[in-house]
C-alpha cells in the first residue's frame, strides 16, 4: 500500500510540475514583473546545454531530470543557478514572483520539507519529496556534478572550508563596498581575503576553462560579484589577486552566458522590489 501511496504522491507532483510550466508558458510576455508580488505565474526556464566535459553526469539511469525551484530573485538561489551555469547542466527552472496560486506553484508550501524555497527534485530526489535548504541542495548537487573538491575526504572538507567561509565574507560586503577596513584581525576583511587566496592554492585555476571548479569557489564567486555590483572595482581595493580571480571566474563560458541573460534577476530593494524597476516576463528570456 505504501508503494501505490508514492507512486501516486509522484504522479500527482509530476502533474502540479506540468500545470506549472503550462501556466508560465501561457502568461503574455508583456506581463510586469516588479519583484516578488503580483504575477500570475511562475517563470519557465528549460536549460538546455552541453554538460562541461570535466563534470560528471549529475542524471543516472533510471533517474528524472533535475528540477530546481526559487524566488524570482537571487537570494539563495544564486550560488546553484551559478553552480549549475558553470557546469553547463540541462535542467528545468522555475522562478516563483510569489503572486501565482500554489496549484500553479507545484504546491511548493506543502512540497517542500520546511515549507520555503528553495526546493529541488530529480537526480534521485522524487518530486513529491524534494530537498530543500539551499546549502544542502548545493552540497547534493556537487556530489552529483563532482564540484565537491574531487579527492577523498580532506579535499571534500577544503572545499566546504571555503564555501563557509566565502559564506561568512559575504556578511563582510558592507565594510568593504564602503573601503571600511577598520575590523581587524582574523575577522577582518584584509585577512579574511588573504585567508582565502590561500585555502584556494591547490584547487583548480578558474583560468583554466578545463579545470573544475567546486562549491566552495562558486560561493566565493557569488559574494564577489555582489560585492563588485554594489560598487565596481571595491574588491581590487580590498586585493589585487582577488580582483582577478574574480574577472577569470566570472569571464568563464557558461557562468559568463548566464551573468548576461534574463535568468539573472536584478538586486531588490529591501521590500524585494527589482532595484532596477518593472521589467516583463518577456524581459527574462533574452539570451
Amino acid at each position: 500500500m505504501s508503494s501505490l501511496i508514492s507512486t501516486q504522491e509522484e504522479d500527482l507532483a509530476e502533474a502540479e510540475l506540468a500545470a506549472a510550466i503550462s501556466a508560465a508558458v501561457a502568461a503574455p510576455d508583456s506581463e510586469v514583473l516588479v519583484g516578488l508580488g503580483g504575477a500570475s505565474a511562475m517563470l519557465y526556464f528549460p536549460v538546455k546545454s552541453d554538460l562541461k566535459p570535466q563534470y560528471n553526469e549529475g542524471r543516472r539511469s533510471g533517474e528524472k531530470e533535475l528540477v530546481f525551484l526559487y524566488l524570482s530573485i537571487r537570494g539563495l538561489g544564486e550560488t546553484i543557478r551559478l553552480m549549475l551555469a558553470e557546469a553547463q547542466a540541462s535542467y528545468t527552472h522555475l522562478a516563483s514572483p510569489m503572486g501565482e496560486p500554489q496549484e500553479l506553484a507545484m504546491e511548493w508550501r506543502k512540497r517542500s520539507p520546511n515549507g520555503l524555497t528553495p526546493i529541488m527534485s530529480g537526480l534521485g530526489v522524487p518530486r513529491s519529496e524534494p530537498l530543500c535548504q539551499s546549502s544542502a541542495i548545493i552540497r547534493y548537487l556537487a556530489s552529483r556534478y563532482g564540484m565537491d573538491g574531487g579527492g577523498g575526504e580532506l579535499e571534500r572538507a577544503r572545499c566546504d572550508v571555503l564555501f563557509e567561509t566565502a559564506r561568512d565574507f559575504k556578511n563582510k560586503a558592507k565594510e568593504i563596498v564602503a573601503g571600511d577596513y577598520s575590523t581587524s584581525g582574523a575577522k577582518g576583511a584584509v585577512i579574511t581575503a588573504g585567508n582565502i587566496l590561500k585555502m584556494m592554492a591547490y584547487m583548480g585555476d578558474v583560468g583554466e576553462e578545463t579545470s573544475a571548479m567546486n562549491y566552495g569557489q562558486v560561493q566565493l564567486l557569488n559574494s564577489l560579484l555582489a560585492m563588485d555590483e554594489e560598487r565596481k572595482g571595491c574588491v581590487g581595493e580590498l586585493s589585487a589577486p582577488l580582483e582577478e580571480w574574480l574577472q577569470k571566474a566570472a569571464g568563464r563560458t557558461g557562468i559568463r552566458e548566464y551573468l548576461k541573460s534574463g535568468m539573472r534577476f536584478p538586486n531588490v530593494t529591501p521590500q524585494y522590489k527589482f532595484d532596477t524597476g518593472p521589467m516583463t516576463r518577456g524581459d527574462t528570456k533574452k539570451i
